[in-house]
């Protein structure tokens, strides 16, 4: 079995056909769309068909759920309200009804999948520090638990004895006795200083999990954010990554 999982594509669909030509040549079984599909980016209603045609689980995040109405926008800052607002103008009904059906929460097999902490998923609440990790880890009992919200991708691992870890590297050996608390971090808007997409690969089969990222034509993304009137900091942030 192989699972490929993202996050956060925000409206960036130059980023995701990236990703798709990944997918075709990755072939995985199960691929899952952790939420925030849409805001900030100018592509909000291609990047929700294409993650309907080519997903099999789609979690909804904050965003998602904000452009439809089904949670507040109160806690954004001004930037995020405002391309918010622009992309709740601008999907259709059928773009609407496909958000609304997203999942807040969802195990496949020995795999748990959410936008934010599993905990209180609807609290949005971002995953960076081992105690928080931890806390997860004791509450569940998922050998690899997914996650985005943050935009930075990481590996933080657990074992009984030895409790959690942040991994060294994105690319582990799948171990007996561990588990995981993988973060994909975002296709359309990573915040890591790298500018390129990133998604996770989990391939069971061969025991390996691996943070991938793809290149992607950020230029053609950035006009068309500008051309849509949306502010020009999330132009200007695709290409710093930060």
């Amino acid at each position: 079995m192989r699972y490929l999982v993202f996050s956060d594509i925000h409206g960036n669909v130059e980023a995701l056909y990236r990703v798709l030509e990944e997918l075709e040549v990755l072939r995985p079984d199960i691929v899952v769309s952790l939420g925030d599909v849409v805001g900030y980016g100018a592509n909000p209603g291609d990047c929700i068909e294409i993650v309907q045609t080519h997903t099999h689980i789609r979690i909804g995040g904050n965003h998602d759920l904000a452009a439809v109405g089904l949670t507040s926008s109160d806690d954004f800052n001004g930037t995020a309200k405002r391309a918010i607002t622009w992309t709740s103008r601008n999907l259709n009904p059928t773009h609407r009804d496909m958000l609304e059906g997203y999942d807040t929460i969802r195990r496949h097999g020995d795999c748990l999948f959410t936008h934010a902490s599993p905990i209180s998923p609807m609290d949005w609440e971002y995953v960076y520090t081992v105690p928080q990790a931890k806390e997860i880890f004791e509450n569940f009992s998922e050998k690899f638990i997914f996650i985005g919200h943050t935009h930075v991708p990481g590996i933080i691992t657990y074992r009984e004895r030895d409790g959690c870890a942040v991994a060294s590297s994105q690319t582990l050996q799948i171990e007996h006795g561990t588990r995981y608390l993988i973060n994909v971090g975002s296709i359309g808007q990573p915040r890591d200083g790298i500018a390129a997409a990133s998604f996770a690969l989990v391939d069971l089969k061969k025991g390996k999990i691996s943070i991938r990222r793809a290149p992607y034509d950020i230029v053609s993304a950035q006009q068309k954010i500008r051309s849509a009137g949306l502010p020009e900091s999330l132009a200007l942030r695709l290409a710093t990554a930060r």
